[in-house]
């Protein structure tokens, strides 16, 4: 699937995309181009999703907050909304360097948006992601 990179700013109502790139790379240059912005990163999209073929087969959205030793915060089933449709994937929430978590003993935790049958299927599918990524180093 065709991918596309969007340099992004703000927080919750002043969240905006400023910038959409045909590579990470070019993104990356459009942000050093400009070193005194307020740009939060890169966001990687996947252009012309096929969400309604996944609906159609019986596959629902879902979120799923996981802990670092594969507990469970939250697993919530969403309905197919762009902004949650277009994010698919998986981030690591930093809560340990959130200023609104700094010294409340609240651990970081992996926040996954995917694809999935049942409930049960999403959180499989987010736990090997998780294993997959202390694997890697990714998550120390």
């Amino acid at each position: 699937m065709k991918k596309i990179y969007a340099v992004n700013s703000g927080a919750y109502s002043d969240y905006r995309v400023v910038a959409l790139f045909s590579t990470p790379e070019r993104a990356q240059e459009f942000m050093a181009a400009v070193p005194d912005s307020d740009y939060n990163g890169v966001e990687e999209f996947e252009l012309n999703p096929d969400t309604a073929d996944l609906i159609k087969r019986g596959y629902s959205l879902w979120l799923v907050h996981m802990l670092r030793d594969g507990g469970t915060e939250r697993v919530t089933r969403k309905n197919p909304e762009i902004y949650e449709v277009t994010n698919v994937g998986h981030r690591i929430w930093r809560r340990t360097q959130a200023p609104a978590y700094v010294g409340k003993g609240i651990p970081d935790i992996l926040t996954s948006m995917v694809w999935a049958k049942s409930k049960t299927q999403a959180v499989k599918i987010v736990n090997e992601h998780r294993v997959q990524m202390i694997a890697s180093g990714e998550w120390s």
